[in-house]
């Protein structure tokens, strides 16, 4: 797994450094970490670069303002197949500085930039700013291809143990397979070390020496909840397999509890889930916290975001904390499989269905970033309208549901009544798995387009919204060949998204696809009597293979009006060959 790691990290090093020409090897790896596991933006990231002959050992500074917290990074990529030991000076000194950064005093931190480069004292200056008078977080990384000793780790680590609203954190060599595994799951960038002060004193551990997995059970203040929440933001609930669903009644109920009885609300709650890499409790003032690192609400996201909702509120939430190893690649191969049954097992308040237990698949976390790019927004995750507009930041020209794109290639390539079925149906495994089979993202906005020109002339006609996938069936099979030519369904994807535009070149298929229902509800006529009773269009569109025996009825249909729907196809497709890319 390592050899396999490091062929692929150079791989993306080195198309960051053909991007990038003026970029040493140690700014592109810290790149490529920044892009993938803290802001998802290459230029940003470039941006964010301060390295220099003077930088004070900071590589990057970082600044999100919507999750309000500032990264400092240092970056070393040594390509040898056996990583060195980092110099102990080099972990304390970044330490140092995030803890200058942190101390009111200003005389420390000015000590040790006073010599600094210009970029870089600009960038720290800001940064401390950021973090003494508006109250952002402090996450100091130390990023590496080598190794890095416990000892030093540990030393960095107690620089900032001091404020609940920074941390250190290393990541080594080993490190790196896990946000691997984290950035192909989906649930990068990964969270910052938090602290989670545990109310009272009544915890309970576990240790499991099987698995190698620790527990905790413990009491948290939602006013702590709240600020967690506060602090870290969606980034929390990677994992979870659903974002926030608004006001749902369940929601509504907590609500109401958290505002005229929080004393009872421990008791009506089904509390929280958290997995994490590491926790360890410490003690500060006579109080115990946990420190964790990565972190990821699996169930009780519901539960955090309306407690943070009431961000002063009275009430205890139960918390249980589940530290699974990651440190083989056995262990590697279980931490999937174990989250996703603690998910399945946990999250029942709100229903869960066999569509929410897909949206953390691999290629629906690759279809969200394949869509991305070409300014798509795809929900992978229920949530409600307010949340997803929320999460956009108005970026993304579209929005598509996973359920919208299944539907649409499920009618196309396979009998529509799996459609009809409903959508759980046909995210079951055996239907799901020759949907979402790794197409490219192009393909799947193929047949998604396509099903939006059936949708329009299913408009105020019920007839014709029950015989949509059966339309959209045959329209595939008259076309599909031509969608799958990647200059042709890019050019029909650039006309459908813009419509007015293109009128001229689409109305052709308007015209075939009107067609298609003037001949489908023909054949519902004329085999709507079953067992001497008239079935309706709900119940007849709703029986298996309809879609071949209309094919056969079509055959019989009268020659011109075969012809004319032939040359309708030919002309639209003539005229999508006009479209000129930008």
């Amino acid at each position: 797994m390592a050899a396999d790691l490091f062929r692929d990290l150079k791989k993306e090093v080195l198309e960051i450094t053909d991007r990038n020409p003026l970029l040493t090897p140690d700014n592109a790896f810290l790149v490529w970490f920044l892009r993938a596991f803290v802001l998802d933006a290459e230029d940003t990231a470039v941006e964010s670069l301060t390295g220099g002959c003077r930088d004070k050992g900071v590589d990057a500074v970082y600044t999100d303002h919507d999750a309000r917290i500032v990264f400092l990074h240092q970056g070393k990529y040594h390509q040898g197949p056996k990583p060195p030991a980092e110099k102990r000076s080099d972990v304390i000194a970044l330490a140092d500085l995030g803890r200058a950064i942190m101390l009111e005093s200003n005389s420390t931190f000015r000590t040790i930039i006073q010599d600094c480069d210009e970029t870089a004292k600009k960038a720290l200056e800001e940064a401390r700013s950021h973090v003494q008078r508006r109250g952002y977080r402090l996450s100091v990384q130390f990023v590496t291809t080598g190794k890095v000793s416990p000892t030093h780790k540990a030393e960095g680590e107690q620089r900032l143990e001091d404020w609940r609203t920074a941390s250190f954190e290393i990541f080594a060599r080993t490190d790196l397979l896990r946000l691997l595994q984290d950035y192909i799951e989906g649930a990068a960038p990964p969270t910052p070390t938090i602290q989670l002060p545990i109310h009272g004193k009544e915890a309970f551990s576990r240790h499991d020496t099987t698995t190698g997995i620790t527990s905790w059970i413990f009491s948290v203040l939602g006013s702590d909840i709240a600020a967690l929440y506060k602090s870290v933001g969606v980034r929390l609930f990677a994992r979870n397999i659903r974002g926030f669903l608004g006001i749902t009644d369940i929601n509504r109920g907590m609500q109401a509890t958290i505002e005229d009885e929080p004393q009872l609300f421990w008791y009506f709650n089904n509390g929280i889930t958290i997995v994490c890499d590491e926790a360890r409790k410490i003690e500060r003032r006579g109080a115990d916290t946990l420190r964790i690192t990565n972190a990821q609400i699996i169930n009780g996201q519901q539960t955090t975001r309306c407690l943070a909702l009431n961000p002063r509120n009275d009430a205890e939430v139960l918390v249980k904390l589940v530290e699974i190893p990651r440190d083989s690649q056995e262990s590697h191969a279980k931490y999937s499989h174990v989250v996703s049954e603690i998910v399945s097992a946990t999250n029942w308040q709100n229903a869960i269905t066999a569509s929410d237990l897909k949206a953390n698949d691999y290629e629906q976390v690759r279809l969200e970033r394949e869509f991305r790019k070409i300014n798509y927004q795809y929900l992978r995750k229920k949530m409600s309208k307010s949340e997803a507009r929320r999460n956009s930041r108005n970026r993304y020209r579209f929005f598509i549901k996973k359920e919208d794109i299944a539907r649409s290639v499920g009618a196309c390539i396979l009998d529509p009544y799996e459609v009809r079925l409903g959508k759980d149906r046909i995210f079951e495994n055996d239907v799901y798995d020759k949907i979402f089979d790794g197409k490219p993202a192009s393909e799947y906005l193929a047949h998604y387009w396509l099903d939006r020109v059936v949708k329009y002339w299913c408009r105020n006609d019920s007839r014709r919204g029950y015989a949509r996938w059966i339309a959209l069936n045959f329209l595939w099979t008259h076309l599909g060949q031509y969608m799958r030519r990647p200059e042709f369904r890019e050019k029909f994807r650039y006309a459908a998204e813009r419509w007015n535009k293109y009128a001229h070149q689409i109305k052709p298929l308007d015209q075939a696809v009107n067609d298609i229902f003037t001949v489908i509800l023909r054949y519902y006529r004329n085999n709507r009597r079953h067992d001497g009773k008239v079935m309706d269009e709900s119940s007849f569109f709703k029986h298996k293979n309809l879609h071949r025996e209309l094919q056969s009825f079509w055959a019989k249909q009268p020659r011109k009006q075969r012809q004319l729907f032939t040359h309708r196809l030919d002309t639209f497709r003539e005229r999508i060959h006009t479209v000129e890319l930008d």
